[in-house]
């Protein structure tokens, strides 16, 4: 084979593999969770878990059935959940709220449904409350659930984008009791 032929092969080669490099996709994309979008009153349906977000509001003092009480700035989510095929290890286990880039989990302090066992097709009803930091200031914040706690990659998630200016402000509120067919 020709020098010059030999040459313009090589290039060629170098060419294609920088372009499949350019177009291959990183690990946040071959790792990115597969969200179900969430809306107030609307159900959503992943692969494991039904919910329907039933109210958000913003208070300065919650409380639950139990007696317990906090006062603050808190997001109280009301919700419907329900396991979509199988009781088996059916838990809502995230319950996050991500506010410019930061995760909050919801509050294990009061009665929540935050890891509540899940029925198949039984719907469980209560709150989940977040306390708001103090020092945030976004406008937007993102709700996600899912089934299984931490890393939630390659899983399942149902994701809800909030306008917390829009969110109706309560001086107080009760979280709704935990209601329903868990295990």
């Amino acid at each position: 084979m020709r020098r010059w032929a030999v040459w313009t092969i090589g290039i060629t080669l170098l060419v294609i593999a920088w372009g499949v490099a350019k177009v291959t996709p990183g690990t946040e994309l071959t790792e990115a969770s597969f969200v179900t979008e969430a809306r107030v009153g609307e159900r959503a349906v992943g692969s494991q878990l039904v919910l329907t977000v039933v109210d958000i509001a913003v208070a300065s003092a919650v409380s639950d059935s139990r007696g317990w009480t906090a006062e603050g700035e808190w997001l109280v989510v009301d919700l419907d959940v329900s396991a979509r095929t199988s009781e088996e290890l059916a838990l809502l286990a995230t319950a996050n709220l991500i506010i410019d880039g930061r995760t909050y989990r919801a509050s294990e302090r009061p009665e929540s449904l935050l890891d509540e066992s899940l029925g198949a097709g039984i719907t469980t009803s209560g709150s989940l409350a977040f306390e708001l930091p103090q020092d945030a200031d976004a406008k937007h914040a993102t709700l996600r659930f899912a089934p299984k706690g931490g890393d939630v990659r390659l899983d399942s998630v149902t994701e809800m984008t909030v306008d917390l200016d829009d969110v109706p402000r309560q001086g107080s509120r009760e979280l709704r009791p935990t209601v329903g067919g868990g295990l």
